[in-house]
């Protein structure tokens, strides 16, 4: 995966996620279980849009919707498992250094090993069932925000139902692997607003992938 961890620095989102990272996926040496879940993801602002991504064994697939037919992935084309909603800014944030922004993946994590979930993290993910907002505050008043919406009731969430800020020191501490998710939270380093138990659950997944990647 040389090469393949983090995509080049000038690349734009859209062509991370229609041209990078299905090759990088093909590129993997990890392949997902059968039963991964079905992923959206929409970007705002100039260069954004709305992709559904489907992952097999052989491929990843990313196809943007167009708002103006509405057309989408054919088999699944009403509500996928995952939503994931954030800007333009905030998505090559992940990847690109960011000086007023802690490190958002962990260093030794590449972007595929991500949706190459295991089965009992597929476990874990079907288990979340509801809309969850992160925000993390960066320096000079940079905010990172990501909306994320899991199962049925994700789905109709007109708006999160709970949201966590956290501060860059703990986000940098979470990245990596000096303060485990379930720690901040109970030490109140996360601010958590709204349903507590959806938090704790994605606490866990969080804290799964961080045990996968540990120094």
């Amino acid at each position: 995966m040389v090469g393949w961890s983090r995509p080049p620095p000038d690349v734009p989102a859209a062509a991370i996620i229609e041209s990078w990272l299905p090759r990088a996926f093909a590129a993997a040496p990890r392949r997902p279980p059968p039963d991964s879940p079905s992923v959206r993801v929409t970007l705002f602002g100039q260069g954004g849009g709305t992709w559904d991504l489907c992952v097999t064994e052989e491929a990843l697939i990313a196809r943007h919707r167009d708002p103006r037919s509405g057309h989408g992935l054919p088999s699944h084309d009403d509500d996928p498992d995952i939503w994931l909603r954030q800007s333009v800014a905030d998505f090559l944030a992940l990847f690109r250094d960011d000086p007023d922004l802690p490190a958002l993946l962990p260093p030794d994590a590449g972007v595929v090993d991500l949706l190459c979930v295991d089965e009992g993290r597929v476990g874990l993910l079907g288990q979340i069932d509801g809309r969850i907002g992160v925000e993390i505050q960066g320096r000079r008043r940079r905010r990172w925000a990501l909306d994320a919406a899991f199962g049925p009731t994700g789905m109709r969430a007109g708006r999160p139902r709970s949201t966590v800020r956290v501060d860059s020191r703990t986000c940098e501490e979470l990245s990596s692997g000096t303060l485990a998710p379930l720690q901040a939270l109970l030490a109140g380093r996360l601010q958590v607003e709204g349903d507590r138990a959806l938090v704790m659950q994605m606490a866990m997944l969080v804290g799964s992938v961080r045990r996968d990647h540990a120094f």
